[in-house]
Order: structure tokens, then C-alpha cells, then sequence
């Protein structure tokens, strides 16, 4: 008796005690966001769909994934920083035998994303739960991100 007691309460301890924000508290960022829209100078991509790209912030890390018809999931991985009104993102990293920039560190081309690059995306607006950006690419190309969070 005494020892499911033991072993439930151990157990609910554990649970209760789980980190959730890892290394610290990021704010608003902290979550899983759904690029509900993009456009590229005013119109949307034939290949975007707005129910495949998430972006998921946890400490300085942004994972940024694309789930296919079967939700086979497909991750880039980063990290992100803000400056100013800017949030910067970095795809340069590297672990070894995969060169900066490539393997899982490759910037989500379907988002339009220099590869091995650091993308400074402006804030248009934001809240606790919307976020809007845009980035003008080196073609002189604007891309409008428009996020909302999920979690």
C-alpha cells in the first residue's frame, strides 16, 4: 500500500517538476508558430500551403519544419537572435561531416532562404500570439512571413 503511494507521488513529482522553458524564459517566442500566409511581392507561392511550416522557438534554437500529406516531418535547424526590431536568423551551423549551412543546418528553401546565410527578418507587427515579417532577398524579392502561434 504504502509503496504505490511512494511510487505515485514520486511520479507526480517528477511531472510536476518538468522544465519546461529550457536555459530560460525567451517570452513570446517560446512555442510552436504556423506560417498561415507568405507572400513573395504581393503574391502567394503556387507550392505554399498553409498547413505545412511550423516554426518552433525553445531557448536560442528555431527548428523551422514542413509536415507532408502522411505528416512526415522534415526539420531545419538554427538559432535566432533578436536586434532592435529584427529577428536574425542563423543557418551557418555545422557539426561534423556536414559542411556550414547543409544537412539539417540548410535554411528552408521553400521559404525563399539563402543557403549558409544569417536572414534579418523585419517585424511588421507583433503580439503574444501573431507575428508578421518581412525579408527583401538579394533579387530585390519581398517575402511577407505571417505567423500564429499554436502553443
Amino acid at each position: 500500500m504504502y509503496r504505490r503511494l511512494i511510487i505515485l507521488l514520486t511520479i507526480a513529482v517528477m511531472a510536476l517538476c518538468g522544465c519546461r522553458v529550457n536555459n530560460g524564459d525567451i517570452g513570446d517566442y517560446f512555442g510552436a508558430w504556423l506560417l498561415y500566409s507568405m507572400t513573395v511581392d504581393g503574391e502567394v507561392p503556387e507550392d505554399f500551403n498553409p498547413e505545412q511550416t511550423y516554426w518552433e522557438f525553445q531557448n536560442n534554437i528555431v527548428q523551422i519544419s514542413r509536415v507532408s500529406y502522411m505528416f512526415e516531418k522534415k526539420g531545419r535547424w538554427g538559432t535566432w537572435s533578436e536586434d532592435d526590431n529584427t529577428l536574425l536568423l542563423n543557418f551557418t551551423h555545422y557539426q561534423e561531416g556536414y559542411e556550414p549551412g547543409s544537412a539539417q543546418y540548410r535554411a528552408p528553401e521553400w521559404l525563399g532562404f539563402p543557403q549558409n546565410s544569417i536572414i534579418p527578418l523585419t517585424f511588421v507587427s507583433r503580439s503574444s500570439k501573431r507575428m508578421e515579417l518581412t525579408w527583401r532577398d538579394v533579387e530585390g524579392k519581398i517575402y511577407v512571413y505571417s505567423l500564429r502561434k499554436l502553443w
